[in-house]
C-alpha cells in the first residue's frame, strides 16, 4: 500500500511516497530538506505537502533520530540532537492520518537491510552470512545510531538502541591518550563524542593537542575534505582515528547483538572518507576481541552507500 515516509536526522529531513514495486519500494515524491530552516517537524512538513503534485496518502511512518517513548496514543519522540518534539496523536490530529507509526532512525535503517540489493552497499569483509542470524547497522552522522535485526519465524524484529552515548573504549595506548585529552571536557566520554560530525571535531582537537599543535576553528566538513586531500597531516591523522574507533564500536555491536548475518556501517560521515579505509585498522580493529577473534572472523562487514535506506525501511515498518 503507498505510504508517506519520512527519515528526520539531525541535520536533514527527508520526506517521501513509498509506492510497492517489484518486491521493494519505489520512492516517488522525494524532498531533502535542511532543518535548521524549520522551527519543528510540523513546518518541515508542511513545507513537503505543499509541493506534492498528487494526493497525499493516509497512511505514514515517520522514523526520527531520538529514542521513541511508546504510548497509547501511538508515541512521541524527542529528537536528541536538534531539539524537535514529534507526536504520533497531535500529528494524526492535524494531518487527519488513518494510520501513523513513529520509529526509531536506526531502527528503519535495520528494517531496510533485507531489502537492500548489492548496489545499496560494499563489501568490506566477505565472508558468508549466517542465515537467520541477527543484523547490527550503525552509523555516525550527526550522531551515532545502533539498531540491531532478528529473525523469527520468518519476521523480522527490531532491536532499537541508544549505543551511541554507550562509552567509549580504548583498544590502544594512543586510543587512551586521546581519551585522557577529550575526558578535560567531558567525562565519561561517549562513542558520539566522537563518532559523529560534532564528534569528528572533538577527535581533531585531540590529536592536534596530542601532538602539541594548535587547532583551528574547523568544522566537520573542513577536517574531511583537509584529511582526504593530503592538505593537513593533522586532519588526516583525525579521520584515521576516527575510522580505527569506528571499527572498534562496529566490533563490539556485533558482539552485543550475535551479528553473524552481517554488520552494515552507514550514516553520513563514512560514504565521505570512505577512501581512507584502506589506509586504517578499521577492519583489524573490528576484529580484534581477543579469545572471540575467531568468532569475528566469521562476521561480515559492509559499508552502506549514500542513500535513503531509512525511507525503506520506514515503508517496511507499515507492512505489519
Amino acid at each position: 500500500m503507498t505510504s508517506i515516509v519520512a527519515d528526520i536526522g539531525g541535520t536533514n529531513a527527508r520526506f517521501a511516497i513509498a509506492k510497492p514495486a517489484n518486491g521493494g519500494y519505489e520512492l516517488q515524491c522525494l524532498k531533502v530538506v535542511d532543518c535548521q530552516q524549520f522551527a519543528g517537524f510540523d513546518a518541515a512538513f508542511h513545507h513537503w505537502l505543499q509541493g506534492l503534485d498528487q494526493p497525499a496518502p493516509e497512511r505514514a511512518c515517520i522514523a526520527a533520530a531520538g529514542p521513541v517513548d511508546s504510548t497509547a496514543a501511538g508515541g512521541r519522540v524527542y529528537m536528541t540532537n536538534l531539539g524537535w518534539s514529534i507526536c504520533a496523536e497531535s500529528l494524526r490530529r492535524e494531518f487527519d492520518f488513518a494510520h501513523l507509526e513513529l520509529i526509531n532512525d536506526f531502527a528503519a535503517l535495520a528494517l531496510s537491510l533485507p531489502k537492500l540489493g548489492a548496489g545499496d552497499y560494499k563489501v568490506l569483509r566477505d565472508v558468508p552470512r549466517v542465515e537467520g542470524a541477527q543484523m547490527a547497522v550503525l552509523g555516525p552522522g550527526t550522531g551515532l545510531g545502533v539498531a540491531g535485526l532478528a529473525v523469527e519465524n520468518g519476521r523480522y524484529h527490531v532491536l532499537a538502541g541508544e549505543g551511541g552515548h554507550a562509552n567509549l573504549a580504548p583498544a590502544t595506548e594512543r586510543d587512551l591518550a586521546l581519551i585522557q585529552i577529550l575526558m578535560k571536557s567531558r567525562q565519561p566520554v561517549f562513542n558520539e563524542w566522537v563518532l559523529s560530525g560534532n564528534g569528528l571535531v572533538n577527535l581533531y582537537r585531540a590529536v592536534c593537542e596530542l601532538n602539541g599543535k594548535p587547532a583551528e576553528d574547523l568544522a566537520p566538513p573542513d577536517v574531511g575534505t583537509r584529511g582526504l586531500d593530503g592538505s593537513d597531516p593533522l586532519c588526516r591523522e583525525t579521520l584515521i582515528d576516527f575510522l580505527n574507533f569506528l571499527g572498534s564500536a562496529a566490533g563490539d555491536a556485533a558482539l552485543y547483538i550475535g551479528a553473524r548475518g552481517g554488520v552494515f556501517l552507514g550514516g553520513g560521515i563514512l560514504p565521505r572518507i570512505a577512501d581512507l579505509v584502506p589506509a586504517s585498522q578499521l577492519e583489524q580493529r573490528f576484529l580484534d576481541k581477543g579469545r572471540v577473534e575467531g568468532w569475528m572472523q566469521s562476521v561480515p562487514l559492509y559499508a552502506l552507500n549514500a542513500g535513503f535506506q531509512a525511507l525503506i525501511g520506514a515503508a517496511v515498518q507499515l507492512e505489519g
